[in-house]
């Protein structure tokens, strides 16, 4: 078995390809929303009421705020899903963090755990209206447009570090 090596642009990453996978998981959330007869804001506004409390989803929150709070709030919790899929990326074989399907498989779980812990224990101690959605789009959601797309960045940039290693070790002729 190959050694465990941690990555020094890990952090970075992560941070960067969780708010990428952030926006394919917020543009999923809109599609979802709409889909089942909810505005298009329902899920901004879900995000927005972190901050606000239950008056994000009342007249009184512009769409434009809630816009400009739901999507920061998204993006930072989604760059802290990402910082954290970075650690876990670390502590993956070698041989795995360049595979595309182990690193699916990891993703996927990773965004079904997110939404255990985003949904399951903080939405249903501090808010609630994240169980008033159906809840198992919820966890396709998280598995396919969250953790899947997380996993692929960091599989290609894994696979770029392999390619950077092996021209680097290579000797010049």
């Amino acid at each position: 078995m190959a050694r465990r090596r941690y990555t020094p642009w890990s952090a970075t990453n992560g941070l960067l390809f969780g708010m990428a996978a952030g926006v394919v998981l917020a543009l999923a959330e809109v599609v979802l929303a709409v889909a089942s007869g909810d505005g298009p804001l329902r899920p901004v506004r879900m995000s927005a009421a972190v901050l606000l409390g239950p008056q994000a989803f009342t007249a009184q929150v512009a769409d434009g705020t809630a816009l400009l709070l739901g999507v920061g709030v998204h993006l930072v919790i989604a760059a802290v899903v990402g910082l954290f899929y970075s650690v876990l990326d670390a502590w993956l074989p070698p041989d795995g963090r360049s595979r595309w399907e182990f690193q699916a498989a990891v993703g996927m779980l990773y965004g079904i755990f997110v939404w255990l812990v985003n949904f399951q224990f903080v939405g249903r101690g501090s808010y609630p209206w994240f169980l008033e959605v159906p809840q198992f789009p919820q966890i396709v959601l998280h598995a396919v447009f969250l953790g899947l797309p997380l996993s692929t960045l960091f599989t290609a940039a894994e696979r770029r570090r392999l390619l950077l290693d092996a021209a680097e070790s290579t000797p010049a002729r």
